[in-house]
């Protein structure tokens, strides 16, 4: 059965414990932390602690912002990138994309900052 929503979230069966913030793609119908080349569905908005659990996702087409995991310090304005391990970093590594700015500034691994998502197409690549 086809369905749509109209809303920032939806909810999603995780394949795995997955940390908050982190980018999260679909993978065999389940929610997988995204690699750095992968295309999102969005951000996971609440840890999932197991296979199986029920978790809502900040999906990549809502409007605002959103919290991401940096990979490294990042300074308010920067560009931010995707980054290995469903993080974002402020350097552009091989595969990785431009997915925002960051709005708040970062001092080390794992900070969460907020980040203001590209809207101008897909500048994956």
């Amino acid at each position: 059965m086809s369905q749509y929503v109209e809303t920032p979230t939806k909810t999603f069966v995780a394949g795995a414990a997955i940390a908050a913030n982190l980018r999260v793609k679909i993978t065999t119908g389940k929610l997988a932390v995204a690699g750095i080349g992968d295309k999102e569905i969005g951000v996971l908005e609440a840890a999932s602690f197991a296979d199986g659990d029920l978790r809502g996702v900040r999906l990549r087409s809502a409007q605002g912002t959103f919290k991401g995991v940096m990979v490294t310090d990042i300074a308010a304005g920067a560009e931010v990138y995707t980054a290995a391990s469903g993080k974002f970093s402020k350097t552009k590594g091989t595969g990785a994309f431009a997915a925002g700015t960051a709005l708040e500034t970062g001092t080390a691994d794992n900070d969460v900052v907020e980040i203001l998502p590209n809207t101008h197409g897909d500048t994956a690549g």
